[in-house]
């Protein structure tokens, strides 16, 4: 070998090692996640993150037990003076089922100041001072400033003068990439009961928190062709309503979203498209060109999707004692049937007929029926509920009416 060729060979040599070491250089920058831009090849580094958090062990997600925190007030002197029932009144309830570990990882700072904020409406870094501020700043249906006090036994909640506010987390959804809280609220403001609904989504690789933004593209001409989509989705459950009953159009896209394993589910809260709070779910297939990049990688990389079972994570009722206590029997077929005016005994004792007692009907939460026509009259009205209760298709059938409409006299001339 001359001089001249081994010089040849060493200049070769040196220009392997050198392009070696700058391939070498480049794939662990990628591979550590710090060169967004590198390239211009972004796309190809989250291909590669996802692909190596995917293959990282799954690890069962930890819940603290249930939790159920409830403070009372009232006003100190009634709205109407001589009236026990006008007192103002707030009740708080605080149900949770919070979250210690996820997928192994017990540092979940930005999972609980998320769940905080939502929840709360509060900047607490912990669950147990965000809950004692809500639990302890009552809420009233009309300003008393200071001339209230804490009670230990829930006070009658009365229709105007109680409000009763409700915050419950839990669990909804996990999956192998995706875990999804939600948080739910609760208030009767002497009026009506209004429901609203959130959701957090965490992923579970990455650990970090999902927001709409990281879910679904913002773009202008994608909303305006996603709202169209909803509103298909909207005409196809119409066809199965009743006319006094059908859904309105949309005229936004919600910003409450909850995914699942097989789309995406919209919330519409309550007077927005019906009188009552509406999910609205859309496929995933439907969805393709309206969510993101990365959202659409992790779709396809989950499974094993699991919906916990929150039986205790319920609303409490306005008046606890008084759900738990009995109520009267309401007017059945049975007692309408006249079988017992033939009968010697009607209005006995054994005459299976209380029409003819000196009591007319069992005291009940301030209600009385009088007579054989069950008039009533209340010191308490029920609150109305905004929640919107599904139409069977099922026609109710009346005590006194058969199908024809026609009453059946008949049966009193037997």
């Amino acid at each position: 070998m001359t001089k001249k060729n081994l010089i040849i060979v060493i200049l070769l040599l040196a220009v392997i090692d050198l392009m070696a070491a700058g391939w070498y250089t480049a794939r662990r920058i990628e591979a550590s996640g710090r060169s967004q831009n590198l390239f211009d090849q972004r796309d190809s580094t989250e291909v590669i993150a996802m692909a190596d958090t995917v293959t990282s062990a799954n690890q069962a997600d930890v819940f603290d037990k249930p939790q159920h925190n409830t403070y009372y007030f009232t006003a100190k002197t009634p709205s109407i003076k001589g009236d026990e029932s006008s007192y103002y009144t707030s009740t708080k309830h605080v149900k949770v089922r919070w979250p210690l570990k996820v997928n192994g990882n017990d540092d979940l700072t930005e999972l609980n100041k998320e769940l905080i904020k939502k929840a709360f409406d509060n900047s607490q870094s912990t669950l147990k001072d965000a809950r004692y501020v809500f639990l302890n700043t009552p809420s009233f249906n009309k300003p008393v400033g200071d001339d209230y006090r804490t009670l230990v036994k829930a006070p009658r909640v009365f229709p105007v003068y109680g409000n009763v506010s409700q915050v419950l987390v839990f669990p909804y959804m996990t999956s192998q990439r995706l875990l999804v809280m939600e948080i739910e609220k609760v208030e009767y403001n002497g009026t009506m009961t209004v429901e609203n609904t959130s959701y957090v989504h965490y992923d579970r690789m990455q650990q970090r928190v999902l927001s709409r933004l990281d879910i679904l593209v913002a773009d202008v001409d994608k909303e305006s062709k996603l709202l169209k989509l909803i509103n298909k989705k909207i005409d196809t459950l119409n066809k199965g309503r009743a006319e006094n009953n059908l859904l309105q159009h949309a005229l936004n896209v919600p910003a409450e979203v909850r995914c699942g394993k097989d789309g995406i589910v919209f919330q519409f809260k309550h007077g927005s498209i019906s009188s009552g709070p509406i999910d609205i779910l859309v496929d995933y297939d439907k969805l393709e060109p309206y969510l993101t990049k990365e959202f659409k990688l992790l779709q396809e990389n989950n499974e094993g999707y699991w919906i916990y079972k929150n039986d205790n994570m319920k609303p409490e009722p306005l008046n606890p004692s008084q759900a738990a206590a009995p109520r009267a029997p309401a007017v059945t077929h049975k007692s309408n049937s006249y079988s017992g005016y033939g009968n010697k005994n009607y209005g006995s004792k054994n005459s299976g007929n209380s029409y003819g007692k000196k009591k007319y009907g069992r005291k009940s939460y301030g209600r009385r029926s009088y007579g054989r026509r069950g008039y009533k009259k209340s010191s308490y009205v029920t609150p109305a509920r905004t929640t919107q209760k599904k139409y069977s298709g099922a026609k109710r059938r009346s005590g006194y009416h058969g199908y024809s409409g026609k009453r059946h006299w008949s049966r009193r001339r037997r």
